[in-house]
């Protein structure tokens, strides 16, 4: 469908697509391309080769985002972990669209530019210097746990799990809860958070990263 999405976007935006047959390279062939999130680099680089973008080679910048029909840039998943790739690759910038913008500036030390449009994408490459930025969100205290959780001291007896989930804590180990029904298992393991440590920002980066790939975010 990206097909279909990336010519009525162009077409839509007021500019040419080009009458005749195009390939699309998305190197490395072997890897696994999967989503959305590739239509606005696609279209993009179809403007590139008609001159409408005006720099060539973008080096310095990761586009991402979905294209609607009329040029639109929506949100996409997984835009947390790809932020962190690109200031671990060094790449200063990120454009992207506004509903994933705030995601995107928690990760210091990158430039997050927001375009809402096609014709936005394209004044955002062409002039950086004027692109609209993403004001950045504080780290704020990490997050103590919710009354929902419960507190270990709460529970009776079951004195040995209870102790498996201490050593489990206290070490950092895998935890394995087996048992019929009723038996307290799910009751244990919601208090486990309740005796670990607040996460530091990386950790907590890191398990964000699996909610923002699952659109739980």
């Amino acid at each position: 469908e990206s097909r279909d999405r990336v010519r009525s976007a162009i077409r839509n935006s007021g500019f040419d697509f080009p009458p005749h047959r195009i390939t699309v390279n998305l190197a490395p062939a072997d890897v696994r391309k999967a989503g959305s999130s590739f239509d606005l680099p696609i279209a993009l680089g179809l403007l590139a080769t008609s001159g409408v973008l005006t720099r060539r080679a973008i080096n310095d910048t990761v586009v991402l985002g979905e294209l609607s029909l009329d040029g639109a840039i929506g949100g996409i998943r997984g835009v947390l972990p790809i932020a962190v790739a690109t200031r671990r690759l060094g790449v200063p910038r990120l454009l992207l669209s506004p509903q994933n913008a705030a995601e995107a500036a928690v990760v210091d030390g990158l430039d997050v530019c927001v375009a809402r449009s096609l014709r936005d994408a394209l004044d955002a490459l062409n002039r950086p210097e004027e692109a609209e930025r993403a004001v950045g969100r504080s780290r704020g205290a990490a997050a103590e746990p919710g009354p929902g959780d419960g507190d270990l001291s709460e529970i009776c007896g079951q004195l040995f799990p209870r102790r498996a989930i201490e050593v489990a804590a206290a070490g950092g180990h895998n935890l394995l809860l087996s048992g019929p029904p009723g038996a307290g298992k799910t009751m244990l393991a919601r208090r486990l958070g309740g005796i670990l440590p607040p996460l530091t920002f990386e950790e907590a980066l890191e398990c964000t990263a699996v909610h923002s790939v699952a659109g739980a975010l």
